[in-house]
């Protein structure tokens, strides 16, 4: 596995640079895609395969640029460059559009969005129309949207098995606003660090465990936190495509509509592709010796957090109420 992350994140490199650095036709339009994802993470080839389809589908007239300069803007930080013109597009986990807005906690709901819902076109395109929907009043767009993680806890030495386990642990989350709610609810204390951050907190002993995905955890802790445990549908984090609206309106249409494209086919619709990815990343992980305690009786953590929800809909009813409409099921 680690050699095979190795060659992924040579691909992106390889990938990633060709394509900004080839003479442009004198039309051509760059976009600066900003993303904290680390380049041996297993979610990076998708960014690359979307960067191709975008330079082969507008034969080279818009290219996108990958963290210009080698720039890092973690976590909140990405959008902030978007809103101060620094970058056009970016990768951002979820949880950071709660700064914006609230209402865009209902896509971090625990026991919410799951695999079941995301695997019927018609969700994902109207789980995403909602977001956009939302973007839209902040001068921004969320054109794709990407499977992060149904999130697991990774600990150093700690075996938790209940959600009692977890009262007074320092848990590191990717977000504030409903990652923080869940993990009071379980009596945890949430820590907030974007994913460049969680590795050296960890070293460091400044946390007890991580809440994270199955690529975060083989790409950046790997079996220096041999212990897991994974409580299935409590939170499924997502990775949102985000863009300025006038980078995107500014576009000749044939341009926009071949980013657009290239969002939904490489991005969106690779949600179970991405599924798969960490089904094969946890058989890895567990080959290599790791323990990973997959919880089976589910009522004392959905009754820990059914609060995150309830609070939710009593404060938002409109977006709760068409975030249900989107996951129930329905027609392709």
């Amino acid at each position: 596995m680690n050699r095979d992350l190795g060659r992924l994140a040579m691909a992106a490199v390889m990938t990633l640079a060709p394509l900004v650095a080839a003479p442009a036709p004198a039309s051509a339009e760059e976009l600066r895609l900003v993303f904290d994802i680390p380049l041996n993470h297993p979610r990076v080839p998708y960014f690359t395969a979307m960067v191709d389809s975008v330079a082969k589908s507008t034969s080279g007239r818009l290219t996108l640029t990958a963290n210009p300069g080698g720039t890092i803007y973690p976590g909140f930080a990405s959008i902030e460059a978007l809103k101060d013109g620094k970058a056009e597009l970016t990768f951002v986990n979820a949880a950071n559009l709660e700064r914006l807005d609230p209402r865009f906690g209902f896509i971090n709901l625990p026991f919410a969005l799951d695999d079941t819902a995301m695997a019927r076109p018609a969700t994902r395109r109207g789980v995403v129309e909602l977001l956009d929907n939302l973007a839209q009043k902040q001068e921004l767009r969320v054109i794709g949207l990407m499977r992060g993680a149904d999130q697991l806890f990774v600990f150093r030495d700690k075996r938790v098995a209940t959600s009692a386990d977890l009262k007074s642990l320092k848990i590191r989350v990717a977000g504030a606003g409903i990652y923080e709610e869940i993990m009071r609810r379980l009596s945890a204390e949430p820590v907030v660090l974007p994913i460049p951050e969680m590795k050296p907190a960890f070293a460091r002993g400044a946390l007890d465990g991580v809440f994270t995905s199955p690529g975060a955890w083989t790409s950046q802790l790997g079996m220096t936190a041999p212990k897991a445990t994974h409580a299935p549908g409590l939170m499924m984090i997502t990775y949102a495509l985000v863009a300025r609206k006038d980078a995107v309106e500014r576009l000749p249409a044939a341009d926009r509509e071949a980013l657009l494209a290239a969002a939904r086919a490489d991005i969106t619709e690779g949600w179970e592709r991405m599924e798969a990815d960490d089904a094969a990343i946890l058989k890895d992980m567990a080959a290599k010796g790791a323990a990973i305690v997959t919880v089976t009786d589910l009522k004392p953590w959905r009754e820990a957090v059914s609060q995150v929800a309830a609070t939710f809909s009593e404060r938002f009813p409109d977006i709760w109420r068409e975030f249900q409409v989107q996951i129930r099921p329905r027609g392709n």
